[in-house]
């Protein structure tokens, strides 16, 4: 006979109980423990997927390149994980070279990758296992080293490139309301979120720190300048006057670095034409003088250096005058000229480098 009072299998139940209580604890301690670990390796993987996905993008090498780049790279984190998402915006053609069609927006690629997880002491609850997912989302473009300190007018760089790469040509700098065309580098590239254009130019360095910088050209070193375009256009300050130091240098480094091989490719911003009045038409767009002298950059072009051409020089030459596009008399001491030649079609971003970071 069973009595209400009667305590015998109490402690089976308490048994089975805590049995129960230590293998959940278990399933936390180990199936979801080890989901943890898992997981962050994944995270890891797919930031790494997109890194290299980016990469690929920002030397145009195309979508296909930037999946196999991110499978691999995914794939030496952990080899059992697969990319089951792939995503270039705003579409695949920038991943290939193409321009972003809207130039405020960044050229991003998302990686979404899975891997399968065994659950061990959750079986004994039913669940077999399941999946772990990551994403990251990476963004590029081509890291630009140090540019040039001169400003080229878009229209003579567009008609430039049309003459086909190894063509050279020439671009003249005289005086246009006390600006020569030389460009404050770096102090006067504007900042992301900053007036632009500016209220205000920033004191330039002086003489020798453009001079200093000039030696720096096109070189990537531990203090290099990359300058972004966050926006079209994006106004940098002017370098006022002349600068007979910052010529001679330039010769210097053409014959120092500029015929070197590989030879480096030069980037130059590139500016919009100067508006004959106020700008009310898209597409047109204003040069400041004055305490915010800047003009108004919308790409940045690489080209090989070939020579820059003091004034004096220019004036016994009378081919090298038609060149440069001197076509009257003019001060001869106050005037230069440089010759670029037109890179190949393909070649890598000037610096050979891509800027990638990753989107929070």
């Amino acid at each position: 006979m069973i009595r209400a009072r009667d305590e015998r299998g109490a402690v089976l139940m308490i048994v089975a109980i805590c049995l129960l209580v230590l293998l959940g604890m278990l399933v936390l301690t180990f199936d979801l423990g080890r989901g943890v670990a898992i997981k962050r390796n994944m995270v890891n993987g797919a930031d790494a997927a997109a890194l290299a996905a980016a990469r690929e993008c920002g030397l145009a090498n195309g979508e296909a390149a930037a999946l196999e780049a991110a499978t691999d790279l995914l794939a030496d984190n952990n080899g059992a994980a697969t990319v089951v998402s792939f995503e270039i915006t705003p579409s695949p053609a920038q991943c290939s070279g193409a321009p972003n069609p809207n130039p405020d927006e960044d050229n991003e690629v998302t990686v979404t990758a899975s891997v399968p997880q065994e659950y061990f002491f959750a079986q004994i609850f039913g669940f077999t296992g399941g999946a772990v997912v990551a994403s990251a989302t990476a963004t590029w473009e081509p890291a630009v080293v140090n540019p040039a300190p001169l400003k080229l007018e878009a229209l003579k760089v567009d008609e430039c490139l049309r003459a086909g790469a190894g063509s050279s040509c020439y671009f003249k700098f005289e005086p246009n309301q006390g600006q020569w065309g030389w460009l404050n580098f770096p102090e006067g590239w504007p900042v992301k979120g900053e007036a632009n254009p500016p209220t205000d130019c920033p004191a330039t360095g002086g003489t020798r720190d453009l001079v200093s910088y000039i030696r720096t050209m096109g070189l990537s070193e531990e203090s290099s300048f990359l300058p972004s375009l966050w926006n079209v256009p994006v106004w940098v300050c002017a370098f006022n006057g002349d600068i007979d130091e910052g010529q001679q240098e330039i010769q210097h480094w053409i014959v120092t670095v500029g015929t070197t091989e590989p030879r480096p490719i030069v980037s130059f911003p590139v500016v919009a034409p100067p508006p004959p009045g106020p700008c009310p038409a898209e597409g047109c767009w204003q040069w400041y003088t004055g305490s915010r002298a800047s003009y108004p950059v919308i790409r940045l072009e690489g080209f090989y250096f070939e020579d820059l051409f003091q004034g004096q020089e220019i004036r016994g030459d009378a081919e090298l005058q038609e060149a440069c596009g001197f076509d009257g008399p003019t001060a001869w001491g106050s005037v230069f000229c440089i010759e670029l030649k037109v890179v190949d079609l393909g070649t890598d971003p000037p610096g050979g480098a891509v800027r990638v970071r990753l989107v929070d």
